[in-house]
């Protein structure tokens, strides 16, 4: 049936990183015996895993049961399983009041106030360290299924989801950023000879830096997977 999944990808003409995604859900979905009797609440307890927050069940479903409907026909015992999805919100991360006030200290009007915006967002909402934000690349950024994908510690791809607002801020992002030929990352160095390249794990530590000492409290990249440590 593997073949019949890379059919479906190429059929439905989704983004790469969309095929990504539900290439790596339908291998999982397809271990299941006699899928095409399995009904809506078994599918539903495939993918209720406890290490799995609401966006990854949500699409999880979704896309099997897209495939199951292409595969098996619209009558399929499992069409009705249906994970709901919170309304989510970017997670808070140092406490609510400087993480708000560091929000609004960007400008909205500049290509580094969108990207240090988005950089904040996905860094909270995502929870990644600042390594994992220097090589995230466009290309491995899902805006319609709210994922990415990123190289993390131990050399491993894991995938992460985030949040509408933050899918969004990213789209705020994305006329501003012009990188030089053959740059993927998405968050760019905007001044300098630099201007273009994706920004360097110094780099990016060094700009958090100046955020703290701009607004007068201390600000390290780490406080971002923290703060979504604390709002779970």
């Amino acid at each position: 049936m593997k073949e019949d999944i890379e059919v479906f990808l190429i059929e439905k003409g989704y983004s790469i990183a969309t095929q990504e995604t539900y290439r790596r859900i339908l291998l999982d979905l397809i271990s299941i015996p006699n899928l095409e009797q399995i009904g809506a609440a078994a599918l539903l307890a495939h993918f209720d895993r406890p290490t799995w927050g609401n966006s990854i069940q949500y699409v999880s479903v979704t896309a099997s049961r897209q495939f199951l409907a292409w595969r098996f026909g619209h009558n399929h015992s499992a069409l009705s399983a249906r994970v709901r999805r919170k309304k989510s919100k970017i997670q808070r991360s140092l406490d609510s009041e400087k993480l708000l006030a560091l929000l609004v200290s960007f400008d909205p009007h500049t290509a580094k106030g969108r990207r240090d915006l988005a950089i904040v967002s996905v860094a909270v909402d995502a929870r990644l360290r600042v390594s994992e934000l220097s090589r995230l690349c466009f290309s491995d950024v899902d805006l319609e299924t709210c994922t990415l994908q990123v190289i993390v510690k131990g050399g491993e791809w894991g995938e992460r989801a985030f949040s509408e607002e933050t899918a969004n801020i990213i789209l705020g992002y994305l006329p501003y950023r012009q990188p030089k030929p053959g740059v993927d990352q998405l968050f760019l160095s905007t001044q300098g000879l630099t201007k273009g390249s994706g920004m360097t794990v110094n780099g990016l530590k060094a700009t958090v830096r100046r955020w703290g000492e701009k607004l007068g409290f201390r600000i390290s990249p780490h406080d971002f997977c923290r703060t979504f440590a604390l709002q779970t």
